[in-house]
């Protein structure tokens, strides 16, 4: 048997997000699994009571989380969520009531509401698992979704050029991470320059480099540079042959 699913979704909140997202699963799943909009509530009908039990039918509720879904108001000013005829309110509320699976769809980097944010009946979403979902990456995001609601092992989000660009926008455009790598990129700076000081101001000065003396050697009738000197000794003013067989004169008589 198919999984049933009801989006829960605020028009003027995330109404082409959840369309997308209707369209996508029905092509997995099929239209008579799905439960969207409250337009399909018959005309005088208690469109509380009917909701009810539309997500009593269902096997997991997508609540879809935009920027505006937690603050949203009426035309009094007040916030709907307050409101315990809230229809975004009771779908929520009764699929948490009863235990179904409730998984926030949060909406081009929305966070899931902390629990002291919300009214008392819907307190425990803040404690459900949420998925991200951008326009940059929606056909990846349903993918894994479907994964989810089928019930695959959970596989790791491909990083591809064009979602880690989304991901390094998003992150680049608080004014708070811009500021967080400017000082990181300047403690860095600091730290090298400093490592190199300790370097300049620690490392001793090279010595002078003496050359090697020449070697000199010496033989009968030719002085040769690099050699071994053998049976003659060289002065600085010239060279004795004593050693080198040179003949003596005779003593005359």
């Amino acid at each position: 048997m198919a999984l049933k699913v009801f989006i829960s979704y605020r028009r003027d909140d995330s109404a082409g997000y959840a369309g997308r997202v209707h369209d996508r699963l029905q092509q997995e799943f099929g239209r008579d699994f799905l439960f969207m909009d409250v337009d399909s509530i018959p005309l005088g009908a208690n469109f509380a009571k009917v909701l009810g039990e539309e997500v009593a039918k269902c096997d997991v509720l997508l609540a879809m989380i935009g920027p505006g879904w937690l603050d949203a108001h009426d035309e009094n000013g007040n916030r709907r969520l307050e409101n315990a005829n809230d229809f975004v309110r009771i779908e929520v509320g009764a699929a948490l009531k009863r235990g179904i699976p409730v998984i926030p769809i949060l909406l081009e980097g929305t966070q899931v509401p902390k629990a002291s944010q919300l009214p008392d009946d819907l307190k425990e979403l803040a404690l459900r698992n949420g998925l991200d979902v951008r326009h940059a990456s929606f056909a990846e995001d349903m993918q894994r979704l479907i994964r989810r609601l089928k019930g695959a092992p959970q596989q790791p989000a491909s990083v591809t050029p064009r979602r880690l660009h989304t991901l390094a926008w998003n992150f680049l455009s608080k004014d708070k991470n811009r500021a967080v790598l400017g000082w990181v990129g300047a403690g860095v700076v600091a730290v090298i320059g400093a490592l190199w000081a300790a370097f300049v101001y620690f490392t001793p000065p090279s010595k002078p480099h003496s050359p090697a003396a020449a070697g000199v050697a010496a033989s009968c009738g030719s002085v040769a540079v690099g050699g071994s000197a053998t049976s003659t000794t060289i002065t600085a003013g010239g060279v004795t042959g004593a050693d080198c067989g040179a003949p003596k004169p005779k003593s005359t008589p």
